[in-house]
């Protein structure tokens, strides 16, 4: 691909604003606004305010990654895939690779600090940074899940306040409600029941293994915090579902799973599996041995892999 020389046909007078450029690639401003800090491309010249100018080969080029990524590879892979052509005008994107990484470390306390600073336009930018440099479940992974631990651990150390750990956790849920709607699975690989302990209102590690779960192809129907137990078998009896998976934060909501799994396990067949996880198992896992079904493990990936072998018939 690199090597057909295709940017010699494009200009590089700098013509376009970042306007322009969006609605000409259909990516996003805050994207290729990313892919350059991290990488270097494109490489937009300045007006003597400061504003950005892109030229048609930028464009080419904003274009070019927008279909590769559109064809799986990540964006790193695909400014590699440009490195590896014999195009000489593509030279110096050797030197502008990696010139000013973005550690998640960093990426971690940046997201942590403008969460707690009730900075929602700071956060949206954190974000679309993080999406735009690196795949979903990567940044669901160690970004989003790591920084709201790291906030709720705080919070019930005191060391936050509750109307700042509310503040995250709102802004979060809207980013994972929006991703998890946009999903409409009516078959997929199984239906999956997911849901949190009768008084647990902490609801956000659930919903984020159920966006894992829809993007992996299940049908989840997600029951949100504090299910009820009568409430629940009755779903559970009306709809058979593959799976019922809870969810706990504290010793007290743990405990109430207890009798949630014993009665989603004692149902007449066919009885689905049952599966349960949350801080309060990571933090005391003599909990998990008290429990029946299946603990599901510590972050959303190990979840997925938990449940994936479960419902394939792997264990």
């Amino acid at each position: 691909m690199a090597s057909q020389n295709f940017l010699t046909h494009f200009s590089n007078a700098p013509l376009y604003n970042t306007k322009a450029v969006a609605q000409e690639t259909g990516v996003p401003a805050d994207t290729f606004r990313a892919w350059e800090r991290r990488y270097g491309v494109p490489r937009p010249q300045r007006t003597e305010g400061g504003h950005r100018l892109y030229s048609e080969r930028d464009i080419a080029i904003i274009r070019w990654l927008r279909d590769r990524t559109a064809e799986g590879l990540t964006i790193s892979q695909a400014i590699a895939l440009m490195m590896s052509g014999s195009d000489t005008n593509l030279a110096w994107l050797n030197t502008a690779v990696d010139t000013e990484p973005h550690t998640w470390e960093r990426l971690n306390h940046r997201l942590f600090s403008a969460l707690t600073d009730f900075d929602s336009s700071r956060s949206d930018q954190i974000l679309g940074e993080a999406f735009a440099l690196y795949p979903l479940e990567e940044v669901f992974l160690r970004l989003i899940e790591p920084t709201m631990t790291e906030i709720g651990e705080q919070w019930h150390q005191g060391k936050i306040s509750v109307t700042a750990e509310h503040f995250a956790t709102q802004f979060i849920r809207r980013k994972l409600s929006s991703l998890f709607n946009t999903y409409n699975i009516n078959e997929g690989r199984g239906m999956i029941i997911m849901g949190c302990a009768p008084t647990e209102q902490h609801d956000l590690g659930a919903l984020l293994l159920s966006v894992f779960l829809v993007r992996h192809g299940w049908q989840v129907i997600y029951l949100g915090p504090e299910v009820p137990l009568s409430d629940l078998l009755n779903t559970v009896q009306r709809l058979q579902p593959d799976m019922v998976c809870m969810s706990a934060s504290t010793t007290e909501t743990a405990l109430q799973l207890l009798e949630v799994g014993r009665a989603v396990t004692a149902l007449p067949p066919p009885f689905p599996r049952f599966g349960f996880g949350g801080r309060a198992f990571n933090l005391n896992p003599m909990l998990c041995e008290r429990m029946p079904g299946t603990f599901l493990g510590k972050n959303a990936q190990e979840a997925i892999d938990t449940i994936s072998d479960l419902l394939n018939g792997n264990r």
